[in-house]
Order: structure tokens, then C-alpha cells, then sequence
């Protein structure tokens, strides 16, 4: 993505996907796929949660890893579109 791309950002204060280093105030979005169901799940940590986040090795991603996530400080509403098969993302 360029670097005009709003959705994908470095800095502390904007909104979007962060790609920095500074968690300490971005929410973490989680995807976990249940390799017995087909399930998947979305975890939501708050940064004033006291929940840790724990990222698997990315040549080494388990069964009950999460095999995608981001940090945003945009509130993020998530739908399913039972039509289409496909998860829907919102930023608020």
C-alpha cells in the first residue's frame, strides 16, 4: 500500500491499520480459524485490557494461533455477509 493509503499507517495519531511499534494505546484484532469446525473467531483486546497478546511464529503458526491480526485505535465493527461467505470490516 502507499504511503498515501489511509487505511495502513506508522504514526501514533492516525486512524486505520497500525504498522508501528507503539501498542500501548491500539486495540488488537485477532483471527483464529478452528481447524476441527471451520469456525472463525475475531479476539478484541482493548489496550486497557489486561488480557497479553501472543503472535505466533510466522513459520511456525499452530492450530489455535492466530492466523491474522492488527492493531488500530479505530473502533472496528465486524459483519458477516451470509450471501457472499465474506467477513465485513468497518472502521467507525
Amino acid at each position: 500500500m502507499s504511503s498515501s493509503d489511509n487505511s495502513v499507517y506508522g504514526h501514533d495519531n492516525q486512524g486505520g491499520i497500525y504498522e508501528g511499534t507503539a501498542y500501548h494505546d491500539k486495540t488488537f484484532y485477532g483471527f483464529k480459524l478452528s481447524p476441527a469446525t471451520g469456525d472463525c473467531t475475531v479476539d478484541v483486546i482493548r489496550s486497557d485490557d489486561s488480557d497479553a497478546v501472543i503472535l505466533p511464529q510466522p513459520d511456525n503458526i499452530g492450530g489455535d494461533d492466530y492466523k491474522a491480526h492488527f492493531f488500530s485505535m479505530d473502533a472496528i465493527d465486524f459483519e458477516f455477509n451470509h450471501s457472499t461467505g465474506h467477513l465485513k470490516m468497518k472502521f467507525l
